[in-house]
């Protein structure tokens, strides 16, 4: 038993972020001021790209916290480096962005997140606040991967969403516009003034309203069944004969927990 514990332990202390419940509040944290309050501002070159590698740690230590198969670690990592590699590329050379290499990196990268973010909420163990918060994070990380799959449409369709013009607009395929209509159509809150226009575009809005519907629906139940199986595992005491198998695996993580 000694040896398989020090092969789990080099995670816990490399990357506590992944591992321990209240990175998750610090996750969303960081998705908030992303979302919300950087495109209030015009970011510099070097902002863009501080954002940009702030991500790629994000997915890089949870690549390497989270996923146990070797082949499938490495296949991450070297997403993730050739996600930053494509976004200094773009950020240097605007001339090969129209390709859209780096906005499918990234779009790649965001929905691993989504997956480990997942993942990590609903792990086995006991339901705390931090958990609720990855529950918040994963559906953000949802809004921003549909984001830049529209803004990988438009770089091949202009005019796949119509956007109202008005006076000192940006461009419609500026990420921030994108991103409010991205979390516009996920919380199913329009302002009219956008909406899709191209069939690609329609199809991916109606599936964004439908997975905003249900996500939080879906979040709410499985953290309420995972909280009443914590309590009947404190029940009975931790005895595995009185246990189904998934709260006996419940069990048996709490106790290697408290071990």
């Amino acid at each position: 038993m000694r040896p398989q514990e020090n092969q789990t332990n080099p995670d816990v202390l490399v990357f506590p972020f992944w591992v321990e419940d209240r990175g998750l509040s610090f996750f969303l944290a960081f998705l908030i001021i992303a979302t919300i309050f950087v495109p209030m501002v015009t970011l510099s070159r070097f902002g863009r790209i501080g954002i940009g590698l702030m991500f790629a740690l994000m997915l890089f230590s949870g690549a390497v916290a989270t996923v146990r198969k070797t082949i499938l670690m490495y296949l991450v990592i070297a997403l993730t480096v050739l996600e930053f590699a494509a976004d200094l590329v773009v950020e240097f050379k605007p001339s090969f962005g129209h390709w859209g290499c780096d906005t499918a990196l990234k779009i790649s990268g965001l929905a691993i997140l989504v997956v480990m973010t997942l993942r990590q909420t609903f792990r086995p163990g006991p339901v705390s606040v931090h958990r609720v918060m990855g529950g918040v994070a994963a559906y953000l990380l949802i809004g921003l991967t549909w984001a830049f799959g529209y803004k990988l449409l438009m770089e091949e369709r202009p005019d796949a969403i119509h956007f109202q013009r008005f006076i000192g607009g940006l461009p419609t395929s500026e990420p921030s516009r994108l991103v409010q209509f991205s979390f516009s159509t996920l919380t199913s809150v329009s302002y009219g003034d956008a909406y899709p226009v191209h069939r690609i575009a329609r199809s991916l809005a109606t599936a964004e309203a439908f997975i905003g519907q249900l996500y939080p629906a879906i979040l709410i139940a499985t953290l309420v069944g995972m909280a009443l199986q914590s309590r009947s595992v404190e029940g009975v005491g931790l005895r595995p004969e009185l246990l189904s198998t998934a709260t006996r695996e419940e069990a048996k993580g709490r106790e290697e927990q408290v071990s």
